[in-house]
């Protein structure tokens, strides 16, 4: 029997879901070589994010859980099924999604926040007792943070990133402070890389201002962290959402003066590593707190004002010359009795005339664009979620590294 060309074969391949193209490999050695080659991990990841399948809604509760996204169309509660091909290590070190790209996970542990309470006088380090803040369980030690993962939970395969110091704990003369610390991951393309960008920011414990911060870099090419050149003002801990969008990381830094207060939206290109400003939006009165976050590849932006009214941008042709923002909605008290900020889209409807909205990292609800008004969901039965979601494609984009003391493991 004649074989179909490589090039029809790729096609129709593509058209299936992950788990699908995963047991075709067994086919033969060819179908092996295509469905393995960069070229093919590539095309089927780019018409997944174009057509928005195999997209998969994640949600930690004691255990991860996951949700197809073709569900959210289908009524008003979302039954989520457990992930059972969690890793051993991952229970074993309490970690949990950060962040995602491409089908990547970064899962660090669930203790982003640590108190760190450094002793001046002598040399010796002395940290703080565990407590709690915002319902984020402080750890003793700095060093936990080193338990962080890529992994990739279509094909099963993850790595663990080499441990990377944190130097502005070493500053002696900070005294009572926590540290907030973020992982983002994303895509460099002049590289062809995956890079996690870790932002450690240093925050005094009594006057809940920031002391200090820093940024380092992991490239998954050369399985090495490095310390790019810092931003002049420090980034905003609470703005802190799934800011990739454009190649670039983005957060929002605020710039005090005597006379007044101004917030820069940042942008961190993965690619050149160097740093823009964005535009800003008309807002309709001095706002109150803003939160960044990604919608469907678009940067979009929350912003709460002190009237409680709520709008959500998003930013139209990113890097082009006529780069601009648009408003999206606008939620007040009018439209539904609770509004939880931030508000953060997710994804459209199947009839595209309805949004499904994250609101306070509490509740996930639809808001109907023609009528402006909010619709009640439940996750589960339950109205209000107890942890936050986290949207990632299912893809074949493999984790591997060219360097031997990498360990890979794979869940059977």
């Amino acid at each position: 029997m004649e074989q179909l060309p490589n090039e029809i074969l790729e096609k129709i391949i593509c058209l299936l879901p992950v788990k699908c193209v995963l047991r075709l490999r067994c086919v033969s050695k060819s179908w092996l070589a295509i469905i393995s080659s960069p070229y093919f991990v590539k095309l089927h990841l780019k018409r997944s994010v174009q057509t928005k399948s195999n997209l998969r809604l994640f949600r930690w509760r004691y255990d991860l859980f996951q949700v197809d996204f073709n569900s959210l169309y289908e009524g008003n509660d979302l039954q989520m099924v457990k992930v059972d091909s969690i890793p051993l290590m991952f229970r074993k070190y309490g970690l949990v999604p950060n962040c995602s790209c491409d089908g990547l996970l970064c899962m660090s542990t669930i203790c982003v926040i640590q108190n760190v309470l450094l002793c001046n006088p002598s040399p010796r380090r002395y940290y703080g007792p565990n407590c709690s803040v915002d319902g984020l369980y402080c750890m003793p030690k700095v060093r936990a943070i080193e338990n962080v993962f890529l992994w990739n939970p279509s094909t099963r395969k993850s790595i663990k990133l080499p441990y990377a110091s944190i130097e502005i704990a070493n500053q002696s003369d900070r005294l009572n402070a926590y540290v907030y610390c973020c992982y983002r991951i994303g895509y460099d393309n002049n590289n062809d890389d995956y890079k996690v960008v870790r932002i450690v920011i240093l925050i005094s414990y009594h006057l809940d201002i920031i002391i200090d911060y820093e940024i380092k870099v992991y490239s998954l090419r050369s399985n090495f962290w490095h310390r790019p050149e810092k931003f002049s003002h420090c980034p905003n801990w609470i703005s802190f959402g799934n800011i990739i969008v454009g190649r670039a990381l983005h957060w929002i830094s605020t710039v005090k003066s005597d006379l007044k207060r101004e917030s820069l939206i940042v942008a961190f290109d993965f690619g050149t590593e160097k740093y823009r400003v964005l535009p800003q939006p008309e807002y309709s009165s001095p706002h109150f707190d803003l939160y960044l976050d990604n919608f469907g590849g678009c940067l979009s932006l929350s912003c709460k004002y002190e009237s409680s009214i709520v709008d959500v941008f998003l930013l139209k042709e990113y890097g082009k010359k006529n780069e601009h923002w648009s408003r999206l909605i606008t939620l007040s008290p009018t439209t539904t009795s609770e509004i939880y900020h931030p508000v953060t889209p997710i994804a459209y409807s199947k009839c595209g005339k309805k949004v499904w909205l994250h609101m306070g990292r509490m509740r996930l609800v639809l808001y109907n664009l023609e009528q402006k008004l909010v619709e009640e969901n439940t996750v589960d039965g339950k109205r209000e979620l107890t942890s936050p979601l986290h949207t990632c494609f299912e893809s074949l984009v493999s984790i591997d590294v060219p360097v031997a003391p990498m360990v890979t493991w794979e869940v059977v």
